[in-house]
């Protein structure tokens, strides 16, 4: 039958029988029903497209794969947040010890659990001369905490050092960690020198 089919379109495509424009059309029909006749013959079959057992395969080995490394990334992720207020804080103090020699006077930095504040301190009584007189008051990022009950700078009323015009400072060490327990130090000596361990 499809042979019968196939000479039938054939004999379309012979010049003259149709007009010129129409024997490209009939061509492309013959194309057509030549492929559709050999869809029909061949067994083989193409299926685009997953199974469900391919997909179950893939979501389980996504889910081994995330519950392998997000512990990991949640530990490098902590663990960068400590580097990061680290040197923010050592920036920070740097920044204290060039204003307190640019202006002459005392500069101080006041620590608390969650943060730390600088500022003008020309009189020495810990608390900023003036609104103006803050340079830099900020929050530690969440997990990240500063130890009260380690180091220090010898100063039992307040938590702090002090800068003054000619680069020295009260000398002590500022413990940060975060909640894994890792600990990073930063370390200010007597002639205004600041390092981090």
């Amino acid at each position: 039958m499809f042979s019968v089919v196939l000479a039938w379109v054939g004999s379309f495509g012979q010049p003259g029988y149709l007009g010129e424009g129409d024997s490209a059309f009939l061509c492309i029909l013959q194309a057509s029903i030549v492929e559709a006749v050999s869809r029909r013959i061949s067994p083989v079959y193409k299926f685009w497209g997953f199974t469900l057992f391919e997909a179950l395969i893939v979501i389980f080995l996504i889910s081994i794969i995330s519950t392998i490394a997000v512990p990991g990334i949640m530990k490098w992720r902590s663990a960068a947040k400590l580097r990061g207020a680290t040197e923010n804080l050592k920036g920070n103090l740097q920044l204290a010890k060039l204003k307190a020699i640019q202006e002459n006077g005392s500069v101080s930095v006041l620590f608390d659990e969650n943060g730390y504040q600088i500022f003008v301190d020309n009189d020495k009584n810990w608390t900023p001369d003036s609104i103006s007189a803050v340079l830099v008051s900020r929050r530690l990022p969440s997990g990240i905490k500063i130890d009260l009950n380690q180091g220090g700078f010898g100063n039992k009323d307040y938590y702090g050092t002090r800068f003054l015009g000619r680069a020295t400072a009260d000398a002590g060490t500022v413990y940060l960690s975060n909640l894994e327990g890792n600990v990073k130090k930063i370390i200010v000596s007597s002639v205004g020198r600041i390092r981090t361990e």
